[in-house]
């Protein structure tokens, strides 16, 4: 009972007071509508009367802590599942923040590439016009040499008139050797320029695709499941067959880990990685319509 006062003190109370004036208005109904017998008052009906209404007190008062038992627990579990869920809405919101994260971060690392590459066309790109100028300007100065020759030849050939026929042929002669070893070795610089700046242009798409190669791998890495059968050191290596665009046609083990769980790990994180990261220029496609790298 104390305890029951403790935990629900408004509604016992209540119930006492309730019960109390039904007392009260028993006892006073007794009193003046019930003709006493003759002889003296039985106290053990009363007695018998009090006890009974003690039990319906202790009755109502057991119900009522059951129902506010119950309205309890039904709260704590309503409670509960509101704190589960917004358990579950904070751990979807904490990935969906890092999953943003990474893709910011991928986008920051795109970017960088994109402006280092962009610097190195716009330095080629300045250092072939300036090839293109001084070229340009070698040319003007060979012409200039040259009409200034065809003046001083003219001066000559008007002074010297009676010179002889020989003489002037050889002279003709050496000037046109002259001008073709002139023709021979600018051709030649032209070409050997023109090599180096085939070796660079190869070079940078040896490095373009290389760091495109490391982009499909690290994006397999991370679409890749590990299973519970593998263990360190596997490795296999891959053929996947692209389309433009690198969606992903096809995967083939070409050389296999030994462990075949392993193997369809891999072939699956392939296809869940597509489309593949690719160079933005079209020509360099050739080189990943049937790539091949090492996974371990």
């Amino acid at each position: 009972m104390k305890a029951l006062l403790r935990e629900y003190p408004q509604a016992i109370l209540y119930s006492l007071l309730v019960h109390l004036a039904l007392l009260g208005l028993l006892g006073f109904s007794l009193d003046w509508n019930i003709q006493p017998p003759a002889g003296p008052t039985r106290p053990e009906q009363a007695i018998q009367a009090v006890a009974v209404d003690a039990r319906r007190v202790d009755q109502e008062l057991a119900a009522l802590k059951a129902a506010e038992a119950e309205k309890a627990r039904a709260e704590e579990a309503r409670l509960r599942r509101l704190e589960e869920a917004a358990r579950a809405a904070e751990e979807r919101r904490r990935a969906e923040q890092r999953r943003i994260a990474a893709l910011e971060r991928q986008r920051a690392e795109a970017a960088k590439h994109k402006a280092e590459l962009e610097r190195r066309k716009a330095e080629e790109a300045r250092r072939l016009k300036a090839l293109a100028e001084k070229r340009k300007a070698e040319e003007a100065r060979l012409a200039e040499i040259e009409a200034r020759r065809k003046a001083e030849e003219a001066a000559r050939q008007r002074a010297e008139a009676k010179r002889k026929a020989e003489a002037e042929a050889k002279r003709k002669a050496e000037e046109a050797a002259r001008r073709k070893a002139e023709q021979a070795a600018l051709q030649a610089q032209l070409a050997e320029e023109q090599a180096r700046l085939a070796e660079i242009q190869a070079q940078r798409d040896r490095e373009l695709v290389d760091q495109y190669v490391d982009a499909i791998r690290r994006k397999v890495e991370r679409n890749w499941i590990q299973p519970a059968s593998s263990r360190p050191g596997l490795a296999c290596e891959v053929e996947v067959r692209l389309i433009p665009g690198g969606e992903v046609l096809d995967v083939r083990i070409v050389q296999g880990s030994g462990d075949l769980a392993f193997d369809r790990s891999v072939e699956a994180a392939v296809y869940q990685a597509s489309p593949l990261p690719l160079p933005e220029d079209a020509r360099l496609f050739e080189r990943f319509r049937n790539l091949r790298f090492r996974f371990a």
